[in-house]
């Protein structure tokens, strides 16, 4: 099998894709985390509000292969995470919809019941780079995530470990 060549986005390439998605307040917090956090799609369309601490600021991701991992989140992410939960609350008043207790993050129902297909992430997120004029993959972002982090001092050999199992979510370490 040939060896896989991903080819993130650049710094420019990923604040222009999220710039755009950002026009959906669900999708460009989708795209945010799988930018920031280095979450696979499947990984958060599997994700629920009950996943994340908002007060301690974890997110708590797990993966098919029922591996679990935490990522500690920056403080902008947690605002925008709060503002995101605050409009689905908004939206389900709206509508007068109760929330569903275990409620999906990026649920395309306004209860929260439902799960987002992995499928309509990947296609979405194709389509919106295609409307920049870029191929891009939903699966390369976790490589972005990990391109920031190697900038930011994170050991290389402990990020080529993790990703090699499917662990990308990597702690980020505060700049002194």
């Amino acid at each position: 099998m040939p060896t896989p060549s991903p080819a993130p986005p650049t710094r420019t390439q990923a604040a222009t894709i999220v710039r755009e998605a950002s026009n959906d307040p669900g999708w460009g917090m989708f795209v945010w985390l799988a930018m920031t956090a280095g979450a696979r799609g499947g990984e958060l369309c599997a994700l629920r509000w009950d996943d994340v601490d908002l007060d301690t600021g974890v997110l708590t991701i797990r993966s098919r292969a029922d591996r679990q991992g935490r990522v500690v989140l920056d403080a902008q992410t947690v605002t925008l995470l709060r503002a995101y939960l605050a409009h689905c609350a908004a939206q389900a008043a709206i509508l007068g919809i109760e929330r569903h207790p275990g409620a999906y993050v990026f649920s395309p129902s306004p209860d929260g019941r439902t799960a987002p297909g992995p499928g309509t992430a990947v296609e979405r997120y194709a389509r919106t780079c295609a409307g920049l004029g870029w191929t891009m993959h939903l699966d390369q972002l976790p490589h972005y995530a990990a391109t920031e982090l190697i900038a930011a001092g994170v050991d290389v050999r402990a990020l080529n470990w993790r990703l090699k199992r499917g662990l990308s979510r990597i702690q980020r370490r505060p700049k002194a």
